[in-house]
């Protein structure tokens, strides 16, 4: 088997978020938009950086997403991965959350 890595941190605020929703086979799932407004270091300089993040949290982890209001920051863990097998957007699924005191 191929080892490969695809882990993503994300700070993040929680701008929407939609109803829960269960899929065939029960999970509860709640989609989301997160936004991260922030800079990294490229080719020796800074970078401005601000973007919207499709999201989704399956699991027990959508009860912390459900209880965050909107405009809260946190931590954000997860993987990307495809939206569906025909759609090629990707996805941030959320495996761990971890809120910033304000």
């Amino acid at each position: 088997m191929k080892r490969s890595s695809n882990l993503l941190t994300l700070t993040a605020s929680l701008i929407a978020k939609d109803a829960i929703r269960y899929t065939p086979a029960g999970l509860p799932v709640i989609h989301c938009q997160l936004h991260h407004d922030g800079e990294a270091y490229e080719a020796n300089q800074m970078r401005q950086i601000q973007m919207n993040v499709e999201a989704i949290a399956i699991g027990e982890i959508y009860k912390s997403l459900e209880q965050m209001d909107l405009g809260a920051n946190a931590v954000f863990e997860g993987f990307l991965t495809q939206k569906t097998l025909r759609n090629e957007r990707l996805v941030f699924h959320i495996t761990k959350i971890e809120l910033i005191a304000k």
